[in-house]
């Protein structure tokens, strides 16, 4: 797809809440309640991104929803040591630790081509709701954007074409979002107090981060994390 600027991005989260917005408003209660997991728990996928520093509006923010989220085992928040933000998933959760030295040297050697000691910077983080998680997501820099299409492609006319379908599906690659998952519940809905929170601080602008990109094998959450070349 073609890359989207500051403006055509910015649209594109607001729209993303907006339509969660008029679906909650349909939807009072959180209805079914998830059997399956949003990812297998105990695997590893591959994927790209970056574990920036927590900064203080972060933390905050997190400290908020752990003390929202309270002792309710429907929601999973993000740990303080999680943070992350992807730049490209590769595959779902499906891997062991033992798998990561058969790492396939073609995916390392796109990585490197494309990506490998690339800073990602992403500017102006806002919270975006979806009906069931809410996220946090920014704006990249257009250097950030091109390695990220690049990158994508090369996977797309390779081989690891099947895996990116498995883990994104049929949607147009790579996926516009820069950002990370704070909260998921683990029903069709946000309840009433994670929707209040949202409504409270949609507007909110929570700064900037910026490190390294890196590929590595990862939880869902990136509190285990293993590097790659």
């Amino acid at each position: 797809m073609a890359l989207l600027n500051s403006e055509e991005l910015e649209q594109l989260y607001a729209c993303t809440s907006e339509k969660t917005l008029a679906t909650w408003a349909m939807q009072p209660g959180i209805r079914r309640i998830r059997e399956e997991a949003f990812y297998e728990p105990h695997k590893l996928a591959i994927t790209s991104g970056i574990q920036p520093a927590l900064t203080e509006p972060l933390r905050q923010l997190l400290q908020e929803l752990h003390e929202l989220v309270g002792n309710d085992s429907l929601a999973d928040v993000m740990p303080f040591n999680g943070l992350h933000f992807t730049f490209f998933a590769i595959t779902m959760p499906l891997y062991q630790q033992s798998d990561i030295a058969a790492l396939d040297p073609f995916l390392l050697a796109a990585f490197t081509e494309h990506a490998k000691n690339l800073t990602v910077v992403i500017s102006h983080l806002r919270l975006v709701a979806l009906p069931n998680q809410l996220l946090i997501a920014g704006i990249p820099d257009i250097k950030n954007q091109i390695a990220k299409e690049a990158f994508a492609h090369q996977l797309l006319d390779s081989p690891w074409s099947e895996k990116l379908r498995e883990r994104h599906g049929d949607i147009p690659l790579p996926p516009p979002f820069w950002h990370s998952t704070l909260l998921r519940y683990q029903a069709d809905f946000l309840p009433t107090r994670f929707r209040d929170y949202f409504h409270t601080r949609q507007s909110f602008n929570y700064g900037d981060v910026s490190a390294q990109t890196q590929l590595a094998f990862t939880n869902y959450n990136w509190t285990q994390v293993y590097g790659c070349g």
